[in-house]
């Protein structure tokens, strides 16, 4: 795994200057990102918006491509850097004792041929060789149209969450005390909002974490909010609720 990524070093904390960016997510939600994804600028939006246009490509895009394997390799690098900036933010302590992680299901179901395993892969990348508790916990009904290339009609709240439930397969053994959503860009918050609903309404009260690639700007902050390892002083990020 490289050790180094285009990727800033800390994680920031969703707060009260860059919250409104996010329709879904409100004071209680505890998330934190990377970088910040450009809105409606494409890949000149800079080092995080071809970060996540490298990450996002499934398999069949790729296959459909003449210059297929050179962004294959590209993928494979986004990955790897995802990877890497993940496991600089989490103790062994953390991977291995306190954090259930879960991948945000994509849009398209496995075995379709546009599915893309890349956030469970991210996290088994990330945390090889710790004792991690790595689960697809959260699972699609139906394979629906990816909101990113959904400009005009995205899937409503209420059919995603209609459309989502636990695989009661994955819970065979008990959550640690921290879940820890993982998912690659935060737009409006909504997937986040399903996943957290479905889970507290099996595990009250479960500790709630997510963790994103990127957020979606829609404005220029006049600051940046602090890091978590600012925030947190000596504690660890899954302390907090």
């Amino acid at each position: 795994m490289p050790i180094q990524t285009g990727l800033p070093e800390q994680l920031t904390w969703i707060d009260d200057v860059n919250r409104g960016d996010h329709s879904f997510l409100t004071k209680e939600d505890r998330c934190a990102f990377f970088g910040e994804l450009q809105a409606s600028t494409g890949w000149g939006g800079g080092a995080t918006n071809q970060l996540i246009a490298n990450f996002k490509r499934s398999p069949a895009q790729i296959g459909r491509e003449p210059c297929g394997e050179r962004l294959r390799r590209h993928r494979e690098r986004a990955i790897n850097e995802v990877a890497a900036a993940l496991r600089s933010q989490f103790t062994r302590e953390e991977v291995e004792l306190r954090c259930t992680f879960v991948p945000l299901p994509t849009s398209k179901q496995p075995g379709h041929p546009e599915y893309c395993d890349r956030l469970e892969r991210s996290l088994r990348l990330a945390f090889a060789g710790y004792r991690a508790d790595i689960r697809p916990l959260l699972q699609l009904a139906a394979s629906t149209r990816a909101d990113h290339l959904s400009a005009v009609e995205r899937l409503r709240y209420q059919h995603l969450l209609a459309l989502t439930s636990l695989d009661v397969r994955q819970l065979a053994g008990e959550l640690r005390p921290m879940v820890v959503l993982f998912d690659d860009v935060l737009a409006s918050g909504k997937h986040y909002r399903v996943a957290k609903t479905r889970i507290r309404e099996v595990f009250p009260g479960q500790g709630i974490l997510g963790i994103f690639v990127a957020r979606r700007a829609l404005r220029s902050s006049c600051r940046r909010p602090a890091s978590l390892a600012a925030t947190r002083g000596s504690r660890p990020p899954v302390s907090a609720r």
